[in-house]
Order: structure tokens, then sequence, then C-alpha cells
């Protein structure tokens, strides 16, 4: 078994955390704050607050967590597991490993992914408040806050779960923690549980920052599909550029997963503001104590 009954135990714990969420999120939306009455003094020249940033930050972060009712948290855990018990994890970790010129084409990716999240939102502010765009400063702050609350998750995860990395890579001037592993044997299942390491393993930051800024700026530019096409098409090469190098394909996985849910909540949450409620969905399920039922919203 390459998964130590502590791995067991933390996706067990997991998939209930995200079972409970059901009820926290049909509860949320059953009363979920109307910003449409406030939305009217945000005027397309109005001038954003970068303190905006902080908007519902305490709800979103819950709400990331229970977006889609968890199952992007549960589908990141079971579908490492399967990454992992297929052996497609190594096999691809290999091929990568077997050829170092496709190792090499990843690392402006992951070279990338660590400042692109954070200088975007600032010419970005800037060319708003010049350009008297309130949208564009609207989606700034929400970038700004969707970096946070995919630091706060991605790093967390890494500190419990210690995931070993691949060992493909070695001598990156901006890697320098990461070395080749000469081990043949699969060892895609290594998880040295609450190691503290926040640098390196499960799930992978670039990709999960990546993709939540795309969700983000997808869904304030929901009129506008080439920079939806543009934004994705960014994190599914992010996705494949650290896949072959820093981290296993189901880090990737995992974290595009993650940064989804944590981009479309902000996105929707940052939405309101500017009069833009998406409906809340009509059913949901509940389950509260040792009741279970469903929610018909008429």
């Amino acid at each position: 078994m390459r998964i130590n009954k502590a791995a067991i135990k933390y996706f067990l714990c997991l998939f209930y955390l995200c079972l409970f969420s059901f009820n926290l999120n049909a509860e949320a939306q059953e009363n979920e704050p109307d910003f449409r009455g406030e939305s009217a003094s945000f005027s397309p020249e109005l001038k954003i607050s970068p303190f905006l940033a902080f908007h519902e930050i305490g709800w979103n972060m819950l709400h990331s967590i229970t977006y889609n009712y968890g199952f992007n948290f549960i589908g990141a855990g079971l579908g490492t597991w399967g990454f992992i018990e297929t052996g497609l994890d190594w096999e691809l970790r290999n091929v990568a490993y077997d050829y170092p010129r496709l190792a090499k084409s990843g690392l402006p990716f992951l070279f990338a992914g660590y400042f692109v999240p954070v200088i975007t939102p600032i010419p970005l502010y800037v060319a708003g408040r010049y350009f008297s765009d309130t949208k564009m400063q609207l989606t700034a702050v929400a970038l700004v806050q969707a970096l946070a609350l995919a630091q706060t998750i991605h790093l967390s995860f890494k500190m419990i779960t210690g995931r070993a990395v691949p060992g493909v890579i070695s001598d990156v001037f901006f890697e320098p923690m990461q070395t080749r592993d000469t081990r043949t044997k699969d060892f895609s299942g290594e998880f040295n549980w609450f190691t503290f390491n926040f640098y390196d393993g499960w799930p992978s930051g670039h990709v999960l920052s990546a993709f939540s800024a795309a969700a983000v700026i997808a869904e304030i530019y929901d009129e506008k599909p080439l920079l939806k096409f543009g934004v994705y098409a960014y994190a599914v090469a992010m996705c494949f550029g650290v896949a072959v190098n820093a981290h296993w394909a189901s880090d990737s996985f995992a974290g595009a997963l993650i940064g989804y849910a944590i981009g479309k909540t902000v996105g929707k949450s940052f939405n309101k503001l500017v009069g833009k409620n998406p409906e809340n969905n009509k059913v949901s399920p509940c389950f509260s104590g040792n009741t279970i039922g469903v929610i018909i919203r008429m």
C-alpha cells in the first residue's frame, strides 16, 4: 500500500468536511446578502480603494471550500489518489525525467508563476485609476484577494501533507531545493505528514494561483470570450509547465480544481458590487444534524 494510514485518515477528514459543507452552502445561499441596492453607487468612473481587497474575505474563504458543494476539494483529493494508485503520476514523471528538454521547456512557466500573480494586479489597478475604469480596478483588488486565499489554502495543505517532490530537475537557480532523484521505485505516494514544509508538495501553488486568477477575470469579464480563453489558456499552460519538472501531474490537477473554486467564489462576490448578482441555485441538498432534506427556492 503506497498511501499510509495517515493519508487515508486525512482524505476521510477532507471528505466529511466537504460533506458538511452541503449544509453550509445551502444556508449561505438562503441568507446571502444582496448588494444590488448599494451597487447603484458604483458608477463606471468610481475610484476603488485598494482596501476593498478585504471585501467578504472571511466568507469567501469559507465559500471557496463549499463551492460546488465541496466537490472541487473532494475531487482534488480523490483525483490525486487515483493518479497515484494507477501509476499515472509515476509514468508521467519518468517521461519528464528521461527527457530533460521536456522538463526544461516548462521552466519559463515555473519562473513566471512566482511573480505574475503578484505583479499583475498592480498595473491593472493603476491603469483602472488612470482611465477611470471601475471594472478594471475591481478586477485588480479581486485578484489580490484571490491570491491571498490561494496562498493561505495551498500553503496549509503543503504543510500538512508534506508530499515528496518528483525529483526531475536540479541546478535551477530559482528552485534551489529541487534535485534529481535517482530512485527507480515508485515514490509518488510518499507523504511526510505535518512536516510544515510550505515550499514544495501538494497541491501546486503555481497552478492554483493561475486558475484562481483566470476564474476571477473570466467571472468579472464574462462578456469577453477571447479574454476568457486567453486567461484559461495561460492557466492550462501553467498546469503542464510545472507538471514536467517541479510537481507531480496530480499536484497540478488538484491545484486546478481548488484554484478554480477560489476564483469563481471571489469573482461572484465582487460581481455583486457592480450589480451582477447571479441567480442562486433553485435546488440545494441540506444536511443538518440527523436531518437530510432538499431546499427548493420558488
